[in-house]
């Protein structure tokens, strides 16, 4: 496992903090949505990287370009945030299914809500929350075996 973190820690902060000055929110679903993607964006930018590392390294060999993207680039629109709620909601899964609980108080949150049955979601979501949910257990065990 390589460090990842420690480095991008200060731009996820930076990132947060454009986030939260420029957003656009319509509604309240909107709203809980982007105060979710603030306070885990501050987790993962205050976090022991080490450990964040650890947590998150399946999403972090899979997934980090697209967030990257997101954190590096100028984007605070509605896409931008759905690569942030997908890229959380896989880390979420992955706490699950490495460690039996989810480390977070807003990354449960986050997946208990896009768990439940009552929020329709775009197509781009709803077929990047399927895999999060039916395939990724199995290539994380797969990849904690072959550690």
């Amino acid at each position: 496992m390589s460090a990842y973190f420690k480095d991008i820690q200060p731009d996820i902060v930076a990132y947060r903090e454009k986030l939260d000055k420029n957003n656009v929110t319509i509604d309240k679903t909107n709203l809980m949505f982007l105060n979710l993607i603030l306070d885990i964006l501050n987790y993962l930018g205050t976090e022991d990287a080490e450990k964040l590392d650890e947590l998150c390294e399946y999403n972090i060999m899979t997934m980090k370009s697209e967030f990257e993207g997101v954190i590096y680039g100028n984007a605070v629109d509605e896409k931008a945030q759905s690569v942030l709620l997908t890229f959380f909601l896989r880390i979420a899964k992955e706490m699950e299914i490495k460690y039996k609980k989810i480390e977070n108080e807003h990354l449960k949150k986050l997946y208990e809500i896009m768990t439940s049955k009552d929020f329709k979601y775009p197509s781009y979501i709803k077929s990047q929350k399927n895999f999060a949910l039916e395939n990724m257990p199995d290539n994380i065990k797969r990849m904690l075996w072959l550690k």
